[in-house]
């Protein structure tokens, strides 16, 4: 995420777990990276050797996603788990240029723009909204559970959302978390909290943000 400013910070920075694939959005889908990352994952950890056809499909299904929806920056893991079929989760950030008025940017502004969802008899749906404070600033977290239709099956899953206003006015970032293990939703905001909480500002353009626009 870049912008203009005097001595403003124009980039970001974000921690994801060791265990997680990070890769560049935009060479993903057009270069052998996401076979090089699993290769490497491979050399350390042989054990993975019968799953590395299921791996990189997955790799590459986010990053396809992450391509249409417009994300500037996106990580995933797959996880083998003892007694399941193996973790599965991603983030993915957004940079928009928020609203015309600067005073409809602010955390409480967002916050405002965005409905609670208690659910229901006939939907597990719903979503929490709090502001929160976070090393990086005031900012917006939605939690909940969402389903979505993608291939027109219906699916539900664990999504956190972080919306934090970019200073000197320079839009918001969205920092989206997400995991079909609904039933380990507790654990998974957890593990969304913690990355969520490591975004930084940066003056200088990060590696991981090497196609950033």
């Amino acid at each position: 995420m870049s912008g203009t400013g005097t001595g403003a910070p124009s980039w970001f920075t974000l921690r994801v777990p060791r265990s997680w694939f990070e890769f560049d959005v935009w060479r993903a889908s057009r270069t052998g990276d996401l076979a090089r990352l699993v290769d490497e994952r491979i050399a350390q950890f042989p054990q993975l050797r019968p799953h590395r056809a299921a791996l990189l499909r997955l790799l590459r299904e986010v990053a396809e996603r992450a391509e249409r929806q417009g994300a500037v920056y996106c990580a995933a893991t797959a996880e083998l788990v003892d007694g399941s079929d193996g973790l599965v989760a991603s983030v993915m950030v957004f940079h928009t240029d928020g609203m015309a008025t600067g005073a409809d940017n602010t955390a409480e502004a967002i916050a405002g723009q965005i409905t609670a969802v208690a659910p229901t008899d006939r939907s597990s749906a719903w979503r929490t909204v709090t502001v929160v404070e976070m090393p990086a600033g005031r900012a917006v977290r939605t939690r909940g559970v969402e389903r979505s239709e993608p291939d027109g099956v219906p699916i539900d899953g664990v999504i956190m959302q972080t919306l934090i206003p970019v200073p000197d006015g320079r839009g918001v970032l969205n920092v989206v978390l997400s995991s079909p293990h609904v039933d380990i939703a507790e654990e998974l905001f957890e593990l969304f909290d913690a990355v969520s909480d490591t975004l930084a500002w940066s003056r200088d353009r990060p590696e991981q943000l090497s196609t950033a626009r």
